[in-house]
């Protein structure tokens, strides 16, 4: 049957309630007429009158015994397993007594015809099912037949046999076409279902369009997230729940005839020309904006849409009115947000080229101090020169901070020293009607942290104490160790708080200021979130504090009353054990000849190859030089035997840097040849994979040659030390 096992499950639980009580009806039948039929065994075998009685008995007893169970039932399935356990009972009840009356000729298969007759016209079963267990009750009587003691076989019991199996067939036959009509009625009980709940829909949602036609005001109008206004001659005849509330939040208290009157100017001549056009035209006006300045430091917009419709047969108009304020302030914060992330590339772009006229210079410079004489004024400027450099590459690095492409730097601090240096600086940029008071404790002792990011950290927080106190005050910055952490922070950072014997340092920036609204605390340390007057604060200052603290595995909290002032405090991790963090420098190599190692230095630069060759050359080594990492690859081709070493420059025209490593790796594995990148630029997120990719060092510049020669000499002892331990 089409369909049948897709909906089988389906027809089953509907047919389940039939199957039940059909079973149940079977059960009563056997309960009632097995007994009942007791006066054939008298009339016709009255010697087997009582054997026979106690099978009659028992198979009713049986039958009882599942009429039960079947009352019990709760599925298709058990009705299903019950009827065939009921019909199996009585079945061998009767092939039992035709054995022992030797039944080739008994009487007796009229009950198992009968039998068979209800199993198949009472119990809505498949065929399948039916034939299967029709045809081994069926084995089960001929072999108790034949295993009884008279074997003889008699005219009429083939006759009674052919007579039996006919009507089988036809039994079988209308158990197929009664299932099949059983299931296609089902079928259409189920498309009529489906279409009487398809109609009850339709007539439901018809109802509601009618219900939602006649109560326009409570289901649509006064609802609406709009705000809906209709204009008939000028005047507003009608306007709903929400269009009060627009208007009354932009000071007009609404009254029908007055509303376009009392509209601000820009706002009322827009909608008059908009309800001018749509009488005259029929022109619709679709989302258009109206700015409004509501007072010196905030704006609101509105967006409208009019549409001409008629009333009574008069021209009239729907006006819709939308604040959109909430919108226009989020697209303008994406606006702001692209164009910080657009500042940020573009920094690190800066930062990479300016990093390389650092290298440059440096390098000139370098030259110079090995050749100027010592004390003379040249090898003076040329040092003063060298340090400028320095703080220079201090600015740049700052960019690549704010550009996020910054890695790390991470060494021992003294924080009360920290703190002390950049005090200087405060006294420049906080004026003097603010007091600047030091209370730092003698025990705070070290982190380990990023001196830059570090004195980043405590500049924001201190500019910000600064602008909160307009008319003066007093900035107090103090430090203490301690191992416990305040309970608000615990609840947010539980997992790192559980180390109880974990100290930290805490750095309290505490102003007098203005304070912060318990309403905005929440949400100081959001990107951009600022109470600053236009142009006078991005709010990125907070959440990269917030960043750089979270990056040192620290906390950041902050107290504040209106009017009373704001307290910052910043817990980092102190140092457990200083040997850990120290930097010792490079370790300690052998003398080796330097005549014998081969160096290429890659660099787009060619002031920077120029320098680099001479001062390489300069210590010993050989020196060649590559302008991209195509020309490094085509060298590597003909002399990589007896190359040692390169210095690469990841950001180059063409293929890069990063490409030439992995192309380095494809092209030439045997190759043992150790690889230090020397760049102005290295995204942080791409350590891990550089180191993946071969490489033993990377370099910021601008470095000093007499930095980078060591660096060198470790990176070539340390390879040669792995070569000779995988000999």
């Amino acid at each position: 049957m089409k369909n049948y096992s897709r909906f089988k499950k389906e027809f089953e639980d509907d047919l389940f309630p039939v199957l039940k009580k059909t079973v149940g009806i079977g059960l009563i039948l056997i309960i009632i007429l097995v007994p009942a039929f007791s006066w054939v065994d008298y009339y016709y075998y009255p010697e087997y009158f009582r054997r026979f009685l106690y099978y009659r008995l028992g198979a009713a007893t049986l039958a009882a015994l599942l009429f039960y169970l079947n009352l019990r039932s709760r599925s298709f399935h058990i009705s299903k397993i019950i009827g065939i356990l009921g019909y199996y009972v009585v079945g061998i009840c009767i092939i039992m007594m035709i054995r022992d009356v030797n039944g080739f000729e008994t009487p007796y298969y009229a009950g198992l015809l009968l039998v068979f007759t209800g199993f198949i016209s009472i119990v809505p079963f498949e065929t399948k099912c039916h034939l299967f267990h029709v045809a081994i009750l069926y084995i089960i009587y001929i072999i108790a037949i034949f295993a009884s003691k008279d074997s003889q076989v008699s005219k009429l019991f083939v006759v009674n046999n052919i007579f039996l199996l006919s009507c089988l067939t036809i039994l079988l036959t209308a158990s197929f076409f009664n299932y099949k009509k059983r299931f296609e009625e089902f079928l259409g009980r189920k498309k009529l279902i489906k279409a009487e709940e398809c109609l009850r829909q339709y007539a439901t949602q018809l109802q509601e369009n009618v219900e939602e036609s006649e109560s326009r005001y409570a289901s649509v109008v006064n609802n609406a997230k709009e705000g809906i206004l209709i204009i008939s001659k000028g005047k507003v005849t009608f306007y709903n729940p929400r269009a009060r509330e627009i208007l009354t939040s932009i000071g007009i208290m609404p009254k029908d005839e007055e509303i376009m009157e009392q509209l601000p100017q820009n706002m009322r001549e827009a909608i008059s020309k908009a309800y001018s056009e749509a009488i005259s035209s029929g022109k619709s006006t679709i989302n258009q904006e109206i700015e409004l300045e509501i007072d010196k430091h905030s704006k609101r917009w509105f967006e409208y849409t009019l549409v001409p419709i008629k009333i009574q047969k008069e021209p009239a108009s729907v006006l819709f009115l939308r604040d959109v304020t909430a919108r226009k302030q989020m697209e303008n914060e994406l606006i702001q947000s692209q164009k910080m992330e657009a500042i940020g590339v573009m920094a690190g772009g800066v930062a990479h080229d300016l990093n390389n006229v650092f290298q440059i210079v440096s390098g000139y410079v370098q030259m110079g101090l090995q050749l100027a004489e010592k004390g003379s004024k040249i090898h003076y400027y040329l040092g003063q020169i060298e340090k400028t450099i320095g703080r220079a590459s201090m600015v740049a690095r700052q960019l690549l901070i704010f550009a996020r492409k910054d890695e790390s730097k991470k060494e021992v601090l003294d924080v009360n020293s920290q703190i002390v240096s950049l005090t200087r600086l405060l006294h420049r940029v906080i004026p003097k009607m603010i007091t600047i008071d030091l209370r730092l404790s003698a025990d705070a002792g070290c982190i380990y942290a990023d001196p830059v990011k570090f004195e980043q950290v405590l500049l924001n927080l201190c500019i910000n104490a600064r602008d909160a106190m307009p008319e003066g005050g007093r900035l107090e910055i103090s430090t203490f160790k301690t191992k416990q952490v305040p309970d608000d922070i615990k609840k947010l950072s539980q997992d790192l708080c559980d180390k109880s014997d974990q100290e930290y340092v805490c750095i309290k920036i505490a102003d007098t200021g203005q304070g912060i609204p318990p309403e905005l605390k929440d949400r100081i340390f959001e990107p951009f979130f600022t109470t600053k007057e236009k142009g006078k604060g991005t709010g990125l200052g907070l959440s990269i504090v917030y960043g750089i603290v979270k990056d040192h595995q620290g906390f950041i909290s902050c107290t504040s009353q209106p009017g009373k002032g704001t307290v910052f405090s910043v817990y980092l991790p102190a140092c457990q054990d200083l040997k850990e963090h120290v930097i010792t420098g490079l370790p300690e190599t052998e003398p080796m000849d330097a005549s014998n190692e081969l160096i290429l230095l890659v660099d787009d630069e060619e002031q920077i190859r120029d320098i680099g060759k001479n001062m390489l050359e300069q210590v010993g080594y050989q020196v060649e030089t590559a302008e991209s990492a195509e020309a490094a690859i085509e060298f590597i081709r003909e002399r990589g035997d007896s190359l040692r070493l390169i210095l690469l420059d990841l950001n180059m025209p063409g293929m890069g840097g990063m490409k030439f490593l992995e192309q380095f790796n494809k092209l030439f594995p045997e190759l043992d040849v150790a690889i230090i990148i020397c760049t102005g630029y290295f995204d942080k997120e791409d350590l891990s994979k550089v180191r993946e990719l071969g490489v033993s060092r990377v370099v910021h510049k601008p470095f000093k040659f007499s930095e980078i020669v060591p660096v060198i000499r470790s990176v070539l002892s340390s390879h040669q030390k792995e070569k000779n331990k995988s000999v």
